[in-house]
């Protein structure tokens, strides 16, 4: 198999370099193999994390949504049931995955921020969604 490049922070100036590099391209500090391979493997959990916080506050969202089209046709619902208990379960794994990652990295920052907005968004439509059920029931 052929290494594939990864990227990582240089840890100098901080920008996106290549694993592979022997220095920065930015700031020509030297780059030392093995701690970059460790910074590229804390990068790719980082990016990792980033990506499945956007995903779980999309789907939070997407309740929303699907709950107003509920209120117009019963097809919205399922979906709003699908994501009142997928959204928990994928929070709680991100948590069990990404929260004990130890970086300074201003996009986990946001990742952990887009976590919370979800959580944020999931509440109080789950709440609205089961209000009006059992209304309907």
């Amino acid at each position: 198999m052929i290494p594939q490049n990864r990227i990582l922070p240089c840890p100098n100036c901080r920008q996106m370099i290549y694993s592979d590099s022997d220095k920065c391209r930015f700031c020509d500090a030297p780059l030392d193999r093995q701690v970059a391979e460790v910074a590229a493997e804390v990068q790719e959990k980082v990016n990792e994390a980033c990506n499945h916080a956007k995903w779980i506050r999309n789907m939070a969202g997407a309740m929303w949504i699907l709950l107003l089209i509920s209120f117009i046709f019963t097809a919205g619902t399922a979906g709003v049931f699908a994501f009142f208990f997928l959204i928990p379960l994928y929070l709680i794994f991100w948590q069990f995955k990404f929260g004990s990652l130890k970086t300074v990295d201003p996009d986990y920052q946001k990742a952990k921020r887009d976590r919370l907005i979800a959580l944020a968004l999931w509440l109080p439509a789950g709440f609205i969604k089961l209000l009006t059920f059992y209304v309907i029931i």
